[in-house]
């Protein structure tokens, strides 16, 4: 097993603010995560505006970027079985390599939607192994104590990411052509690839043994782990309908933004950047809302209202000024709840969870609940040319009550403290 303490040579941080080796991560991961929602911003508008994508091919080239989730099994095993640093190194390097490559293809008039599909594929892929590896090298790289604060760091990263890349994106987008933006996340990738390099603790090679189980024996342990714990399975199958529904919203709202309400395309990055400021108020109140409420009651109250907000994008109609205000307002609610929501998943995960099997656990679980993420993409883009994009998005909030519903079933919202790993 390996020791989360801190090496000899040196006193053991009494907050992460003094932690350097955390600090070097949470740049280079947070330098990272502002390209990347740059990305977010371009992708989409590279295949409607450069390309002319309709809506079911939006939702093909969805469904294809989301596939590469079925890999978190695999990376989890990596994960156990491997060391991690290497592994988020390799992986941002690769995805830089690849978005040179939409850049390239668009530059000598090659590219196309199989291209940009392919890429896409292979892009998700490798954010797959390091988020692996970068959630299950936070609880040996900080220790058990500062798990909570630490995932709440990285959430609120993802938070300023989402404010600062979207804006940037949207301007960036209404200046230059989608295409060439990607640049920008080229150049944070590579930086979070050198910071990283730049940590200091060493990490041991896990060990090797004659009689340790192979990948499909280590994929299954972590599985049952995730299926028969009461804690983890509950927020699993919660959050495989959350992503099954969701992920319809969040392919269809460019389309909905800009061929169902008639919007500039400027207006999806703007509308995506409103939950920015909530997402940063919500990120700064995880670690206060866990210990207030609870960590369970953390987690299930604000599934509530996040979830029951996005009945709003698909009721949104009226003026420009009332449409932008209730897409806006139910980008704020995701953006608050969301991480308070996710702070509290990852903690009861990682504390319920032994340290031999943190990468299993959580590639299990992001497993199970993003499986189904590729086909809600693909069907709710089906759908949403058979029966219009409104109808489709109400659907799709309707769907997001179901995990509710299952949280509220569940031990969850009763469990307030740190869960001790229980063997099953």
């Amino acid at each position: 097993m390996v020791s989360n303490t801190a090496p000899a040579t040196e006193a053991a941080p009494t907050s992460l603010w003094k932690h350097r080796d955390f600090l070097k991560l949470w740049v280079g991961y947070s330098t990272s995560q502002f390209g990347a929602q740059i990305t977010v911003v371009a992708m989409p508008l590279v295949a409607i505006i450069v390309l002319g994508a309709s809506e079911a091919e939006v939702g093909t080239l969805g469904a294809v970027g989301r596939l590469p989730f079925l890999l978190f099994l695999f990376a989890g095993f990596w994960a156990d079985r491997f060391r991690k640093r290497p592994t988020m190194i390799a992986a941002d390097i690769g995805r830089a390599v690849l978005l040179l490559a939409v850049i390239g293809l668009y530059a000598a008039d090659m590219l196309t939607l199989f291209w940009l599909g392919a890429i896409s594929f292979l892009s998700v892929a490798l954010f797959v192994f390091f988020e692996v590896a970068n959630m299950s090298h936070l609880p040996f790289l900080v220790g058990r104590e500062f798990i909570g604060d630490g995932n709440a760091k990285l959430q609120l990263s993802n938070s300023v990411a989402r404010v600062a890349g979207n804006s940037v994106g949207s301007v960036l987008v209404n200046a230059f052509i989608a295409v060439q933006v990607l640049i920008v996340n080229v150049v944070t990738l590579v930086v979070s690839a050198i910071i990283c390099a730049l940590i200091r603790k060493p990490e041991p090679v896990p060990e090797r043994s004659e009689d340790r189980p192979g990948v499909f024996s280590s994929i299954a342990e972590g599985l049952r782990w995730v299926l028969r714990d009461p804690l983890i399975r509950p927020s699993v199958i919660a959050a495989g309908f959350y992503m099954f529904f969701f992920t319809g919203i969040e392919v269809l709202l460019p389309l909905w933004v800009i061929k169902g309400l008639g919007l500039p395309g400027y207006w999806v990055g703007i509308l995506l950047a409103i939950g920015g400021p909530g997402a940063i108020l919500g990120s700064l109140l995880a670690v206060r809302s866990m210990k207030k409420i609870g960590i369970g009651p953390s987690f299930f109250w604000m599934t509530v209202i996040g979830n029951l907000s996005l009945f709003l994008i698909g009721l949104a109609t009226g003026p420009t000024w009332l449409l932008v205000t209730m897409i806006g307002l139910a980008q704020f609610l995701l953006g608050i709840t969301g991480p308070i929501a996710m702070v509290a998943s990852g903690t009861l995960r990682m504390g319920a969870t032994p340290e031999r099997l943190q990468g299993r656990v959580m590639a299990s679980q992001r497993a199970v609940a993003l499986s189904l993420a590729p086909v809600g993409a693909l069907l709710m883009g089906l759908l949403a040319e058979g029966i219009g994009l409104r109808t489709t998005l109400l659907i799709c909030a309707a769907g997001a009550v179901i995990p509710i519903i299952v949280l509220a079933l569940s031990p969850i919202p009763r469990t307030k403290g740190m869960p001790d790993p229980q063997e099953h």
